[in-house]
């Protein structure tokens, strides 16, 4: 190996003697020609160009041929990739728009199809009193409205029949309230301005709302606060002594 690499650098030596006595003798031969002179040899390092392939011409780097056919090279994207970002800001917005407004486009057509607010208004439950313990006041939702349907024990049955009728407020026998006295059935929506009252809390342990300090009885009357009425009572009708339908339109 180290015979190889002084014969190397020594024909590599000659090679640059010569070029350096007969500058103009270098010559070049293209595949299966005649020699022809090329030009004078250069060392390397000298310009930059390798000096030991005579042979290859030197390129041109000029951009005639790219600019001529640049057209057909590349696509209108491609020369205005720079330019992209404002259409795509575009396509995004209006994109974004025409999804808001199919929502409600499709909302409203729902609406439409669907069932009208008289169906609704009309709309009637009923409702299993054998689930809703001694003592607890169920809720419920009922075209809308908090529904309260209290299953009441004998204490707060005696309470109610016990109060005297002329000193209220909005006048009601428990008998007119209740159908079957052990289940108060009220709108949860307090009288006042539309709040929800609070079950076994209060002054008279019925219904209380705090937003303005409201006291109803057991058997949902107005006792105390602002509130002018008592607590609406829906139209039902008992099927059974444990099933009740609520709403339900003569």
């Amino acid at each position: 190996m180290q015979c190889l690499r002084s014969n190397v650098q020594g024909v590599s030596a000659s090679l640059l003697n010569s070029a350096k006595i007969h500058p103009s003798k270098v010559a070049v031969r293209s595949m299966g020609g005649p020699w022809k002179p090329y030009g004078p040899f250069v060392p390397n390092g000298e310009t930059g160009l390798p000096s030991l392939h005579g042979d290859l011409p030197k390129p041109e780097f000029r951009d005639d041929h790219r600019r001529e056919n640049w057209r057909s090279q590349t696509t209108p994207s491609e020369r205005h990739a720079a330019n992209n970002l404002s259409s795509y800001m575009m396509v995004g917005a209006g994109g974004g728009a025409a999804l808001y407004m199919a929502k409600y486009a499709l909302y409203g057509l729902a609406l439409m199809l669907g069932p009208g607010r008289d169906k609704y208004a009309a709309a009637a439950i009923e409702v299993d009193l054998a689930t809703i313990p001694e003592g607890k006041n169920a809720v419920f939702t009922w075209r809308g409205k908090p529904l309260f349907i209290r299953h009441r024990t004998p204490e707060e049955i005696a309470a109610a029949k016990s109060t005297d009728i002329a000193s209220l407020r909005d006048p009601q026998a428990d008998s007119e309230r209740c159908i079957n006295e052990k289940y108060l059935i009220c709108l949860g929506v307090c009288t006042h301005l539309g709040c929800v009252p609070i079950a076994h809390a209060g002054d008279y342990k019925g219904y209380y709302c705090p937003c303005h300090g409201s006291h109803y009885d057991t058997c949902a009357r107005i006792m105390k606060g602002p509130a002018p009425l008592n607590l609406e009572v829906p139209k039902h009708d008992f099927l059974t002594d444990t099933l009740v339908i609520i709403g339900k339109e003569d």
